[in-house]
């Protein structure tokens, strides 16, 4: 199985992900909405269902778009340098990636560690399971930059006779 096809595969299990996140998400804050403003009584669990499901489609929607250049980006400086400096410059800007999720993988762990002393208000579980957003959510990141990097890899070699 190629790197193309693994990162497909992760993409495909996150858009799914996502897109019940945001579906459990919309439900809730429309349930808080209703129960606000026609039943006269707001469920406390609502709110923190629907903030702990922000972070968690913040960081894994941050992780599913990368792959396909899905952030925003400006690009004409690049686009005007030669090719070979181009692909540095790319090569850079992966690397300082690279760096960046480590460290939100790193910290955003033992962040995880020493949040999930106390519990949630209203939901009452460790706040342990909402920071792990972080340390998921840059873990994907690299790994999906990564596979994205060896498929195209793969792409030129297989182009190459």
């Amino acid at each position: 199985m190629g790197f193309s096809r693994i990162a497909d595969a992760v993409e495909r299990l996150l858009d799914s992900l996502l897109l019940a996140a945001i579906a459990v998400m919309v439900v809730s804050i429309c349930w808080q909405v209703f129960g606000r403003f026609v039943l006269n009584h707001s469920p406390g669990w609502t709110e923190e269902v629907a903030r702990f499901l922000m972070a968690w489609i913040t960081l894994l929607g941050t992780a599913a778009v990368l792959r396909r250049r899905g952030h925003i980006a400006v690009t004409f400086v690049v686009e005007l340098l030669p090719r070979s400096v181009a692909l540095a410059v790319g090569l850079l800007r992966d690397l300082l990636i690279l760096a960046m999720a480590g460290a939100l993988g790193w910290y955003g762990y033992a962040f995880a560690v020493i949040g999930g002393r106390r519990d949630s208000a209203a939901l009452e579980i460790p706040m342990f399971y909402p920071y792990l957003a972080i340390p998921v959510g840059a873990a994907l990141i690299a790994l999906l930059l990564l596979l994205s990097r060896a498929g195209r890899e793969e792409l030129r070699a297989g182009a190459e006779p």
